[in-house]
């Protein structure tokens, strides 16, 4: 019966480890194809309050509050 309850216990716990387990939010690559303008935007709610960018053979810059998650956005020059 402990051994039963022992390889019970070991299978509740491997599958609240694996269930618990959540892939890591990466900046997605850039699409394919020439050069691209792009911005990390950050939010307060749904309010964008600061906005960092590069690209596009032009100096970058940014404007507002940059701190917190970033959304970032691709576009095409």
């Amino acid at each position: 019966m402990t051994i039963k309850r022992g390889v019970s216990a070991a299978i509740l716990t491997a599958g609240v480890l694996t269930a618990g387990a959540t892939p890591a939010h990466a900046i997605p690559p850039p699409p394919p194809g020439g050069d691209l303008l792009i911005v990390y935007s950050y939010y307060s709610g749904e309010q964008v309050i600061g906005q960092r960018w590069f690209g596009c053979s032009k100096p970058p810059g940014q404007w507002g509050d940059v701190t917190g998650m970033p959304k970032v956005f691709f576009t095409p020059c």
